[in-house]
């Protein structure tokens, strides 16, 4: 039996397949979008990455929203991103990317 979707919340490392012309070696971003597991949640994060062309090199403190505002405050951005996609089961959402430069070696 299948679990009902919910809100999911998740940092998502990303990585450009255009190293040059993104101008950066990578992007860490909140991701928000309605999963039933961990594995809906990647397969979604790949689905905005590859629109974005880039890809999923890691994912990070994944989990329903609902048990992230249980124990953690969220920034104001990510509230904002929660309300919208609440009443859009369709909705995949990141907030700002923060990009950087090199890889570690």
């Amino acid at each position: 039996m299948s679990r009902a979707p919910e809100l999911w919340i998740g940092l998502v490392e990303l990585k450009p397949f255009d190293r040059k012309a993104y101008g950066a070696a990578g992007a860490f971003t909140n991701v928000i979008t309605w999963a039933a597991s961990k594995d809906e949640f990647r397969v979604k994060a790949e689905t905005i990455a590859a629109e974005l062309e880039m890809y999923v090199a890691d994912i990070e403190e994944d989990e329903p929203v609902a048990a992230r505002l249980e124990n953690h405050t969220v920034s104001e951005e990510v509230e904002d991103l929660i309300e919208q996609a609440q009443t859009n089961p369709n909705a995949i959402l990141y907030a700002t990317f923060h990009t950087y430069l090199n890889d570690d070696a």
